[in-house]
């Protein structure tokens, strides 16, 4: 480019020089003495004219920052009044040498916006009003038009909108009825696509239509996208994962679920033949191969189909897994990046060949070991754990049995391998009789039936679980020998086993002995001894299925429980934690990240000031049930609040993230105390509202458009912002405790 006076000039020049209609300007030092400015602007432009005097710092218009509205502009300006505007632009500028003002031929446009335009995606999105474009810029109400493969993909258009005008030489206010542009806005489309193409980068324009011409009044690089750089939908079902992880998931729960899946996935993978360097690279997959949404787990599909993807017969496993699990997706992705590598289809089946010939031994070694480490951890003297031995307990299981885990994915694998042969056209009948298998849950119920009359026989023992009293309970239990065997035989077999056994926030029944007795006393008064399978089958195959299903009930069993063990070191942190005085009770360590206990931060560096606003935040999660499953298309979540219920606080995301804080409701602009809000709710914003953005955690407006000032700033800001809430500055009151999500475009009151 030429060298101007700063980036915008740059861009004008560049533009003007390749042929775009761009409106006759000059540009000059901000610190020229104006005498020379005039004799410049009666050489180059007309005197007669009206101009626009704009700023252009080497600041503004950046790649990484485009300090949109930052500085001043000033429309509309007679040759008589240029000297007072060029005073306010150059007041407005940084001091730096670099900065520049422009006088530009001012275009009083018919039709004006903003588009912002990315040649990679196809993809483009358009504010639009009638008259100038100062109001699109400013946030007033706007048309949206969004372009896909640069056809209109859909728009959000009101009836009329407030706009600008230039009108007797003078912007008013003026209320106009919308109405659909098509040719304008085809138009801007292909005229953008050549200044992309030209700056070979995504891109922000201003423009206006004069006299049904179209003139570019300014472009620049897009600092922050409004989209996502993938054009792969998000796939979130909860499926089978929904029976593990039912209703509201704690944080802690849900990120040690997530790596738990990550780290046991990943060692399947190796296992499997897969080449390291390709997990690497691909490593956000297994980052997401499970997800929390507003409390909820999910399995993320499409990141499954990816990883699946890794080893030999995709579409048989594809099938065999949307089978087994019940899913409700069956998306054509574009896997070809993740097929596997030739070597690895010429070994995979001679690998799995020769694990089956030592599986059995395998996993008949590892339930062993898992036993035996749970009875291990039995012993462990919890209430004494000090921080570091907890973390020690931990990592001991993660690098140990935890790491062998992918056993289980293995026993899995080959279990739904069989079903889907075996299940191929056979009737409901042999369907029922291959389903008919040893399982341990069988074994439970009848154990836990001859438990409980045994334990009903004694009179004081029957007594204490009458009266839910767990001190009697154990004191008479100490004197009947032969009901606390059977008693600690069926905890040490079956005490991790209880409702809601994945969640680490739930009590087990050694701390819930009011459950527990009622348990008891249930089944002491009901028949309930099942026939076990007698797993006869008719051929090999079928005998092998029924081993790897049992298999997988014994599993999910010893899971529970150490999952079980994982609670309780869980819980002696927290202790430790409200001794230190840095929680307040033992349950506000559910509300932490599973990083926070197991070593992996620093203990400074953890922010115990989370549980509280998590707290909020779950506490709304409550009131609504998301859907099963659902699809993020292009990045666009669906809206998960029902509008015939109370929940009518959504608009549209202009900034992606999340923040729960304390509101500021600012009708008109003004400089709050310091600290003394986390969100501002405003009507509209115009450039003059930069300075308070930037003291802002999130942001939430009642006007405005996704390409507005507002949103750019936000979006650049990095904070989470939400616009077109309806009534936000009544809704909402100074103080509240507000929940905004610039994904999906929630506003909510958690607290007041």
């Amino acid at each position: 480019m030429d060298n101007h006076f700063g980036n915008k000039a740059n861009y004008l020049h560049s533009l003007k020089k390749s042929g775009f209609n761009i409106p006759s300007f000059i540009s000059v030092n901000k610190n020229e003495i104006f005498k020379v400015v005039l004799k410049k602007i009666e050489k180059e432009l007309n005197p007669k004219a009206f101009f626009a005097v704009r700023s252009s710092s080497g600041l503004e218009d950046g790649v990484k920052k485009s300090y949109a509205g930052h500085f001043r502009t000033e429309l509309g300006i007679r040759y008589d009044q240029l000297e007072e505007a060029w005073i306010k632009v150059k007041d407005a500028l940084p001091t730096d040498d670099q900065s520049g003002i422009i006088i530009q031929e001012f275009i009083p446009g018919d039709y004006s916006g903003v588009i912002f335009i990315d040649l990679e995606l196809k993809k483009a999105s358009i504010n639009a009003l009638d008259g100038i474009c100062k109001s699109v810029v400013e946030g007033w109400d706007c048309e949206q038009y969004n372009f896909s493969d640069w056809k209109l993909e859909n728009k959000y258009v009101k009836n009329s909108y407030d706009c600008l005008s230039f009108v007797k030489n003078e912007i008013i206010k003026k209320r106009v009825k919308s109405s659909l542009r098509k040719e304008y806005l085809k138009c801007v489309v292909e005229e953008s696509i050549k200044i992309a193409k030209h700056f070979k980068a995504p891109q922000d324009i201003e423009w206006t239509f004069k006299d049904n011409k179209l003139f570019i009044l300014q472009s620049r690089p897009i600092s922050r996208s409004i989209w996502t750089h993938s054009n792969d939908n998000m796939l979130f079902d909860s499926a089978n994962i929904g029976e593990s992880y039912s209703g509201i998931v704690l944080p802690l729960t849900s990120s040690f679920a997530k790596k738990l899946y990550k780290d046991v996935y990943i060692n399947s993978l190796l296992k499997s033949g897969v080449e390291e360097k390709k997990i690497i690279t691909n490593s956000k997959i297994f980052d997401e191969l499970i997800d929390a949404v507003y409390g909820r787990m999910y399995y993320r599909m499409d990141n499954w189909y990816r990883m699946m993807a890794m080893i030999p017969g995709f579409d048989r496993n594809n099938k065999n897994l949307k089978n087994m699990l019940s899913l409700n997706f069956d998306e054509k992705l574009d896997i070809s990046n993740y097929k596997p590598s030739t070597f690895l289809k010429l070994t995979y089946y001679p690998r799995i060949l020769f694990k089956f010939i030592f599986f059995d031994k395998i996993m008949k070694r590892f339930h062993k070991e898992v036993e035996s480490t749970i009875a291990d951890a039995a012993h462990w003297n919890y209430k004494e754990l000090s921080i570091v031995k907890a973390q020690y307990y931990i990592n001991f299981l993660l690098n140990g049995v935890i790491k062998k885990w992918y056993l289980t994915i293995e026993n899995d694998t080959m279990m739904m391998t069989l079903y889907g042969k075996l299940s191929k056209g056979i009737n409901k009948k042999s369907h029922q009789k291959l389903l008919d298998f040893k399982s341990v849950s069988t074994k439970q119920v009848n154990q836990l039936s001859l438990l409980s009359k045994e334990l009903c026989k004694d009179i004081q023992i029957k007594k204490s679980l009458v009266e839910k009293n767990s001190n009697s309970f154990k004191k008479y239990m100490r004197q009947n020998i032969e009901a606390k065997k059977l008693f600690d035989s069926y905890i040490n077999k079956f005490g991790g086993r209880f409702a809601n056994e994945s969640k680490l926030e739930t009590s087990d029944i050694n701390e819930d002995f009011e459950s527990l007795s009622n348990l008891l006393l249930t089944y002491s008064t009901m028949n309930t001894h099942l026939k076990e399978s007698e797993n006869k089958s008719e051929n090999y195959f079928e005998s092998m299925f029924k081993k790897f299903a049992s298999r997988r009930e014994d599993f999910r069993l010893l899971r529970a429980n150490m999952f079980g063990v994982f609670r309780r070191l869980s819980i002696s942190i927290g202790n430790e934690y409200v001794r230190r005085g840095l929680i307040k009770n033992r349950d506000d360590i559910f509300y932490l990240d599973f990083e926070d206990i197991d070593g992996t931060r620093k203990m400074d560096d953890i922010d115990f000031s989370k549980i509280n606003t998590r707290k909020k935040e779950y506490k709304f999660f409550k009131t609504f049930q998301p859907p099963s499953h659902f699809k993020v298309v292009n990045g666009i979540w669906p809206s998960f609040l029902d509008s015939n219920a109370d929940h009518t606080n959504s608009g549209i995301g202009a900034s992606k993230g999340k923040i729960t804080g304390k509101a500021v409701v600012l009708e008109e602009f003004s400089i709050p105390e310091k600290d003394s809000f986390d969100i501002l709710i405003t009507r509209r914003t115009d450039p003059g509202w930069t300075s308070l953005m930037a003291l802002s955690k999130g942001i939430v407006v009642e006007h405005g458009g996704i390409l507005s000032h507002a949103s750019i700033v936000a979006r650049e800001l990095g904070i989470p912002a939400v616009i077109g809430i309806k009534n936000a500055c009544k809704k909402f009151k100074t103080g509240d405790t507000i929940f905004v999500d610039g994904d999906k475009g929630i506003v909510e009151a958690v607290s007041k």
